[in-house]
């Protein structure tokens, strides 16, 4: 590899030191978490008190987006609750516990729409100790920008209504700026933040959590792009 790294024209040497460098830069958690930290600080969770001004009558509409999956097992389809699925239901359950208001779960049905992320949700909100006259349920959404449209049908969220948004930091961006072209008073309560700001000399070796952090940053840019061209954001 040297002796060809020696005897290489200028274009290809440069195209394999600009391949190297950036394989190294996604490998590492350093650079992954920057770009986390840059991302998640855009916008903060506000005071217990800011988010109970936001409601109508002191009691505010907090929509919780979904997050998780299903696997397929010898007798169907199985609900999976992800790490971003409990963080999101803790936080909206730690806001109620303070603000109160109405918690609704939007989103991730089954293929065969038997069940859902989002009542997978709405049920460990109940056994954390949220009455069920404070929780709502919809149950069609598989996307961001459907968690929007349906939630305004279900939970009859009209253009000018405040609501409390919900969601992991990362997803902030995208699902505010659906939100907000919805017509929705938003006020985003973001939670899940998954950059590490410590910094630390191994953040600079190769890991997993580099390359699958930068493919949730990758996922969250493009779907941000795609939704500004279809008018969605």
């Amino acid at each position: 590899l040297r002796s060809w790294f020696r005897g290489a024209e200028w274009g290809p040497r440069v195209a394999l030191t600009v391949l190297t460098v950036a394989a190294y830069g996604i490998s590492v958690p350093a650079s992954a978490n920057a770009l986390l930290a840059w991302v998640e600080s855009r916008e903060t969770a506000p005071s217990p008190a800011e988010v109970k001004a936001h409601g109508m009558g002191g009691a505010p509409r907090v929509l919780v987006l979904s997050a998780g999956w299903f696997r397929v097992t010898p007798q169907g389809h199985v609900v999976v609750m992800g790490a971003a699925s409990w963080e999101r239901t803790a936080a909206a359950v730690a806001l109620w516990r303070r603000v109160g208001g109405q918690l609704l779960f939007s989103g991730a049905p089954l293929p065969d729409a038997s069940d859902s992320v989002a009542s997978h949700m709405a049920g460990a909100a109940r056994d954390w100790g949220v009455p069920a006259e404070h929780i709502d349920v919809e149950t069609r959404s598989t996307t961001t920008q459907e968690n929007i449209a349906f939630s305004a049908q279900a939970f009859g969220l009209k253009p000018g209504m405040p609501v409390v948004l919900v969601t992991s930091a990362l997803n902030m961006p995208r699902a505010l700026s659906a939100a907000r072209a919805a017509g929705w008073n938003v006020l985003p309560y973001p939670c899940d933040f998954r950059a590490d700001t410590a910094v630390k000399w191994q953040h600079f070796l190769p890991a997993n959590e580099g390359p699958g952090a930068f493919e949730e940053l990758a996922h969250e840019a493009l779907g941000w792009i795609l939704y500004r061209l279809r008018g969605w954001a």
